[in-house]
């Protein structure tokens, strides 16, 4: 967790609200039928009728309503002190979370398929609309055995040998497929006492997807959060202000509609983003830096016009530095920048630029 004065989180969370993903281990989904008749609110009752499936202490636990049809609610349980502590490593960094999802439900469902994506020592799995698990990779064979019947899984990541009919798709990091789905940020365990406050109405909400990456990747690389955060994305544009719709458009003389009209841009924007570089350049550069020991990221920044990486790093050695150009090479040409030599490394500005092939 970056100490020093020069941390990037405090300038670029006043600009960019947080999604957070919270690890699916640390969750319990649950299933709940209602009492025929009941008019109190799911949430008041679930403590009620789950207490027997805790493994935790009901007044220790949280509780957080996914989605409900009629009597049917999906329920998500997690321990309080956990909230508290994923809260408090937030505003230690000045991030201002606008959800926590459980990373799992970032993944696509298209059912009758399940999804999964392998991160770091363990597989992510969503196996239902509102819910998933995770596993050690030596206990995903285990796992799996113990299914009635063999699934179709999707898998973003190189298969395993484990049961199933593995379908392997096009390689994608966790971090990928949340920017890919942003709905999934709707699936919010913010609710009750750790329900999200108003921000006043000065607060910018940027609807720039790849700058919220950015901030994604800074706190995946320095290990600042169990899992990536990712930065809200184009639906916090629907609180845009007219002021806010002419600073991002101010060509456009006509407003009528500020939201209906940012929605249609950031419609346009999305289209362009499945052919867009630059979520493929980010997923690049942060295999390259976890595949680099000795190499912090401390700032980074997208430079559209010249469409190249700027990065602002720390080397613990000259040899550090070396490694991580060597292995970014073939994907990127590395232009160094101002270079410091200090008694604990190096640090400096790069720029990587897309080889042509």
């Amino acid at each position: 967790m970056p100490t020093d004065d020069a941390s990037p989180f405090p300038a670029l969370a006043e600009q960019y609200p947080a999604w957070v993903l919270i690890p699916a281990s640390d969750c319990a989904f649950h299933s709940l039928t209602l009492p025929a008749g009941l008019r109190k609110p799911p949430l008041q009752v679930a403590p009620f009728l789950l207490e027997e499936q805790l493994a935790d202490d009901v007044e220790a636990t949280h509780f957080a309503l996914l989605h409900r049809q009629q009597a049917q609610c999906e329920i998500v349980a997690v321990q309080r002190q956990k909230m508290r502590d994923w809260l408090a490593r937030c505003e230690s960094l000045s991030l201002q979370p606008l959800a926590l999802t459980p990373d799992v439900l970032a993944l696509p469902w298209q059912p009758p398929a399940w999804s999964a994506v392998q991160v770091d020592e363990q597989w992510l799995i969503r196996h239902q609309p509102w819910g998933g698990m995770a596993a050690e990779n030596v206990w995903l064979t285990e796992l799996l055995q113990s299914e009635a019947e063999e699934h179709v899984i999707d898998s973003y990541s190189p298969p395993p040998a484990a049961p199933g009919v593995w379908r392997e798709q096009p390689a994608q990091t966790l971090l990928t497929l949340a920017a890919r789905h942003p709905a999934a940020q709707k699936l919010s365990l913010l609710q009750g006492e750790f329900a999200v406050r108003r921000r006043s109405a000065q607060a910018s909400w940027r609807p720039a997807r790849y700058a919220a990456l950015a901030l994604a990747l800074l706190a995946g690389a320095n290990s600042v959060l169990d899992h990536r955060d990712l930065a809200r994305q184009a639906e916090a544009a629907q609180q845009a202000s007219r002021a806010f719709y002419h600073r991002w458009f101010p060509t456009e003389k006509k407003v009528i509609n500020p939201r209906l009209q940012m929605q249609q841009h950031l419609q346009t924007l999305t289209r362009q983003a499945q052919h867009a570089p630059l979520v493929d350049r980010l997923s690049a550069l942060q295999n390259i830096l976890s595949e680099t020991p000795g190499i912090r990221l401390r700032a980074l920044s997208w430079d559209a016009a010249g469409n190249r990486l700027q990065l602002d790093i720390a080397a613990v050695s000259s040899r550090a530095l070396e490694q991580f150009t060597q292995r970014a090479q073939p994907r990127f040409r590395v232009r160094p920048g101002d270079m410091i030599t200090k008694p604990d490394g190096i640090e400096g500005q790069l720029t990587l630029e897309e080889n042509d092939g």
